[in-house]
């Protein structure tokens, strides 16, 4: 849409009026270009000021005079997209003449006449705004943001740092950042950081966006501005590299966000660091797979193992051909040249210590993994145990711009790393080769956990590049173990699941340890574990199940040893993944009770299986067996100090209590632990997030206001940190759609449940137990929606394929029952419905107890049921009421089942 030019009455007659006409003509012999358009351009040429489209929009519109370099800006740019575009020191020194004209005119019109002030952010008016275009390519990133989030959340006044190397994408996710919370800040702007000189122009430009000082006293009147208390404003200094900087990034009520290649910028209390890495091997082929739809997976594969998970390098390698890519791969021209160079002026002992960095990975190397003691042959050995030599090597690489030098890492560029493996010589890469395995093979950190997680962060990077998986040393093999476990526990199964891979195929090998040593086999095991944790189901069973047949009958391990009580348990967790609940308890007690045997109750294996066992129990609607498992850990950790291992038992035990429908004390629970475990692990964790559903559950079973928004914030969160058929994903939209339909919101409700089922159908099967609990759901929709007969057919074949697959028993079963007997009072069946009603609450109240709410539902609706043939039992309803009033207290919901509403039930599934 046009831009109109103003009337008199909001730009009166005058020098600046003037300008504004003399713009808007401009404007119109250009095209009329939408702001968007011009902002894009403007930002693209780093030659001239950054202009917002709020701001082209005001200056066309006469709301008030911007500064010189934006005029420039935006007459340059529309100059150049006329038919006939004039010289531009001509035009320019035009607008600029009638510019300073119109200062002072401006000047008198803001004071004698009322002409509107720039934008305020504490007025309410327009938001400020100064924004590069939104990357429409931006891909995953999800953990990041929302660890942005909770810095800003948690340190309102920090500075927060997004440091990487060059080519991270640390730009873009600042960028993804403001463009995600639009309506939390009424100042957002982006400060250009090339030079102080160039911070301190975009700077003075929000001084003039704001109607602040003018000229010299501008940043000082915006530092007074800035740092007013609780002024929400989003700040963005991008690239800072220049210390000077720092002495202009503000301290008051809102949040600055800095980008920079320098590790330590951040290393100061003010601030919060979040690193920003290369792209995940899944954030990697989706980048792919949205800049190239028509590629095929392969050639996505080749890509990434050509260009690298570098994001600048995968928007590059995707605007080639394939085959210019393969071509052009090797590093090439002046930066290969200008690596050569420095490495033959280097001293022989410092070429020996760059050429270490030809087979470590592009992130930082730790200092104290290269002084750590070990055993490191040679000359290298020698520099790397003195601190003083390795610093002096070091500080001579930093200064030929070959590496990044900081107090407690130091960081090689993936272009400079790649120029000097194109040029080290063969012999001398080999003897680096070998060096760096012994550097990493001397980290055994110890198991992997949380007390350790840093540790193996900081080497992960290096595996690959080092290809560690072929050395020979057996310290370099445990820690690829070790590695791929911390992976998995880390939530990286992609990663976990390629890294055992590799291992697999390359101790398999003639020559290396052969397909029955340990080491093999642990990795076998590990690989089927990522493999579950990824969907990949079917590959994940046929592993697992081969790896348990060949421990049990080989005599160097047996049916009792350790690594066979791992493989059964994970290949009890596929039947479980299968839906055979019954005997997935089977097999998960068999190998609980003979580790109990050969290892103790408190080998951590033993407890794996007992933890592994009480999730089976609960699948399998056991709650009252798994509750007495996981109450035993409970108190034993509640004693101890295993922090992080009481917070996920006690939402395993939270679970229990809930199935038993105990919901004030899972509740208590929940809420308790919740907190801890979101400040111990992080609220993105699988755990947590699990959790947060099933106290949102709860409470939306127990009437409690709210829940509905807790649930719609949970499903969103989910969705930008999980696959949309993930089965914890799936569990939240289930709870959400629950919760919707009860808010009488069914069209959302009924479209999320049929979603699920799609995927519940791809991934498992159209007769797995949770496609069916999800069924059960959506008749429950078209009952809500007067449905009946639809509601009949769908609940009827639902509760019929539960009974067969799960038995009568299963507490997803009695609802399903529950929730037929209805079906037949609604389409006129009031016999069949009593025969129903009966024997629902009769195996409810046996299996679950007559105090369980589905116990009380069934009841509730025989009582119903009752009245409707003439036989009503009194002491029947007064008893369900009773209940209700225990359960709920003075609530609506009892007064409804008072009134003689029926109880509508549906099922929260456990993920899995």
């Amino acid at each position: 849409m046009q831009i109109s030019r103003p009337g008199d009455d909001a730009v009166p007659p005058g020098p600046f009026r003037d300008l504004v006409d003399r713009l808007h003509d401009l404007y119109l012999l250009a095209g009329g270009p939408s702001a968007r358009t011009i902002s894009s351009a403007i930002f693209k040429n780093r030659l001239l000021e950054a202009v917002s489209h709020e701001t082209y929009r005001a200056a066309l519109k006469g709301t008030y005079l911007l500064s010189w370099p934006k005029y420039l800006s935006i007459v340059a740019e529309l100059n150049r997209r006329t038919p006939r575009p004039r010289a531009e020191p001509e035009i320019l020194t035009e607008f600029q003449t009638l510019w300073t004209l119109a200062q002072q005119d401006y000047r008198t019109l803001r004071s004698g006449r009322g002409l509107p002030s720039p934008p305020r952010a504490e007025n309410g008016s327009r938001p400020v705004r100064q924004l590069p275009d939104r990357n429409t390519w931006f891909t995953g990133r999800r953990a990041a943001l929302i660890r942005l989030r909770n810095a800003f959340d948690q340190h309102p006044t920090a500075t927060v740092v997004l440091h990487g190397v060059n080519g991270t994408g640390k730009t873009q996710l600042a960028a993804e950042y403001a463009y995600r919370y639009p309506d939390d800040y009424p100042v957002t702007w982006w400060i250009r950081c090339a030079s102080a000189d160039q911070a301190r122009a975009d700077l003075t430009d929000l001084a003039t966006e704001l109607g602040l000082a003018d000229g010299d006293r501008s940043l000082g009147a915006l530092k007074a501005y800035l740092g007013s208390p609780n002024l929400p404003y989003l700040l963005i200094f991008d690239g800072v590299e220049d210390r000077q900087v720092r002495g202009l990034i503000p301290n008051g009520g809102g949040h600055v966000l800095v980008t920079t290649t320098d590790r330590e910028l951040a290393y100061d209390t003010s601030m919060i660091e979040v690193e920003v890495l290369d792209f995940g091997p899944d954030e990697a082929a989706e980048f792919l797979e949205r800049r190239l739809p028509e590629s095929t997976d392969s050639e996505r594969t080749e890509i990434i193992e050509l260009a690298g998970r570098l994001p600048l390098a995968l928007d590059i390698a995707a605007r080639i051909d394939l085959e210019t890519l393969r071509d052009s791969h090797a590093p090439s021209g002046p930066l290969v040249g200008t690596v050569r160079a420095v490495r033959e002026i280097l001293s022989p002992d410092h070429r020996r210590i760059l050429d270490l960095f030809g087979w470590f990975g592009a992130a930082p190397v730790p200092m104290a993994l290269l002084q750590r003691d070990g055993t490191v042959k040679g000359r290298v050995g020698e520099i790397l145990a003195n601190p003083i030599e390795l610093r002096i090597a070091l500080r001579e690489l930093a200064n030929y711009g070959l590496v990044r030098l900081g107090a407690h890492q130091v960081e090689m560029t993936a272009p400079a790393r790649q120029a000097l493996v194109e040029i080290i010589p063969a012999g001398d890469a080999e003897v680096a080769w070998h060096h760096v395995h012994e550097i990493l093979a001397r980290t055994r950190l110890g198991p992997p956990g949380s007390a350790l997680a840093q540790g193996y962060r900081d080497i992960d990077a290096h595996l690959q590049p080092a290809r560690l998986v072929e050395s020979d040393n057996p310290n370099a093999q445990h820690l690829i173990i070790d590695q791929i476990r911390f992976r998995a526990l880390d939530g990286d199964l992609a990663g976990a699941a390629d890294l055992a891979r590799s291992a697999v195929e390359q101790w398999q090998r003639p020559g290396s340890l052969g397909p029955d040593h340990e080491l093999v086999l642990r990795a076998r095991v590990e690989l089927a574990a990522a493999l579950r944790g990824l969907g990949a189901y079917a590959e994940a069973r046929s592993l697992a199940s081969a790896a348990v047949r060949q421990l049990q009958t080989s005599p160097a391990y047996g049916a009792d040893h350790e690594l066979t009580l791992a493989a059964e348990v994970g290949a009890a967790l596929d039947l479980l993944m299968m839906g055979r609940y019954t005997r997935a308890v089977d097999a998960q007690r068999k190998a609980y009770e003979r580790s109990v045997a050969a290892l103790g109750s408190a080998h951590p294996r033993t407890v794996d299986c007992r933890r592994s066992l009480a999730a089976s129990l609960r699948h399998a609607g056991q709650y009252a067996q798994a509750a007495d498992l996981d109450q035993h850990d409970f108190d034993r950790l509640t004693a101890s100090d295993d922090a992080i291992d009481a917070v996920r038992v006690a939402f395993a035990l939270a679970d229990d209590l809930t199935g038993l429908g105990r919901f004030e004390p899972a509740l208590d629970l929940l809420d308790q632990y919740t907190a801890k475990g979101t400040r111990l692990i992080g609220d993105h964790d699988p755990g947590v997030l699990a959790a947060v559903r099933t106290a949102a559950a709860v409470r939306r079973r127990l009437g409690r206001p709210g829940a509905l928004d807790e649930l719609a914030a949970l499903h969103l969160r989910c969705g930008e940190l999980l696959d949309q058929a993930a089965p914890q994903m799936l569990a939240v939209t289930l709870s959400y759609a629950n919760a919707l339909r009860e808010a009488g919101r069914t069209s959302r409700a009924e479209q999320l449940i049929i979603d699920a089922i799609s995927a519940y159908e791809r991934r498992l099967s159209d007769r797995h137990p949770l496609a069916v609990v999800a069924r059960v759901n959506l008749a429950a929709v078209h009952r809500a929606q007067g449905q009946w007969p639809i509601a009949r057919q769908l609940g009827q074949r639902a509760a019929e394929q539960l009974r067969r697959t799960l038995g009568a028993d299963h507490p997803y079963a009695i609802v399903a029952a529950v929730n037929h007997a209805t079906d037949l009072a609604l389409t006129g069946d009031r016999a069949g419905a009593v025969a129903a009603s009966r024997s629902a609450y009769a195996v409810a109240d046996r299996v679950l107890g007559p105090e369980h709410p589905d116990t009380l539902a069934a009841g509730t609706n025989l009582a119903l049921d009752l009245v409707a043939v003439g036989s009503a039992d009194e002491p029947l309803r007064e008893s369900m009421l009773a209940g209700w009033t225990k359960l709920f207290g003075e609530h609506e919901l009892v007064a409804r089942f008072a009134r003689g509403n029926r109880v509508e039930c549906d099922l929260d599934p456990w993920p899995m």
